[in-house]
């Protein structure tokens, strides 16, 4: 293989890893919104004069963050996976084996990010708004969309520097995922 071609996906690999580090402080915004906004809510409630709003509000801020970090999540190796099985295999079938995950991992993040492309679409074009608060929901819609299309690039990321390690295997190229080479 060229070896501009592989640098190219090296530097898509190492991208994609550094667009996924910044999802991070976005999950921690969001988990310091939900703190403040819960505290507020919870005083009002307590001094006699509940905010309608807060409820619905967390709600839907809890989606951006159970899917704008899960791309992280996946890049740091720190989800949930059968390590039993992966444990037991060294070299080259671990490898093939974690670049079909990743692979299958991706197609299924396609076609999620599809979906939820479609739905925000239409959530869009009717100006969706949430129950009691009208609060517009769309921007939520596509917040699951961007969380599966950086899930999508960093199992593609993935399956690459797995895939490579199994082409180059003395090619001294060292990998972007220290996990892969566990």
């Amino acid at each position: 293989m060229d070896s501009v071609l592989v640098k190219t996906l090296d530097g898509f690999a190492a991208g994609v890893r550094k667009l996924n580090d910044v999802t991070l402080y976005v999950g921690m915004v969001a988990i310091s919104v939900i703190s403040i906004v819960a505290l507020i809510g919870i005083v009002y409630r307590l001094i006699g004069s509940p905010l309608s709003w807060t409820l619905e509000f967390l709600q839907l801020i809890q989606v951006v963050l159970a899917f704008i970090p899960v791309a992280y999540v996946l890049n740091q190796n720190a989800h949930v996976r059968m390590e039993a099985g992966v444990a037991a295999l060294h070299g080259r079938k671990r490898h093939l084996l974690e670049g079909i995950a990743s692979l299958i991992g991706m197609c299924g993040s396609i076609v999620m990010t599809y979906a939820t492309w479609q739905t925000s679409i239409a959530s869009i074009a009717m100006r969706e708004g949430s129950v009691i608060t009208s609060l517009p929901v769309y921007p939520f819609k596509v917040c699951v969309v961007i969380g599966f299309l950086l899930l999508t690039l960093q199992f593609a990321g993935n399956a690459w520097e797995s895939f490579r390690s199994i082409l180059f295997p003395a090619a001294g190229i060292e990998s972007v995922a220290p996990h892969i080479y566990v």
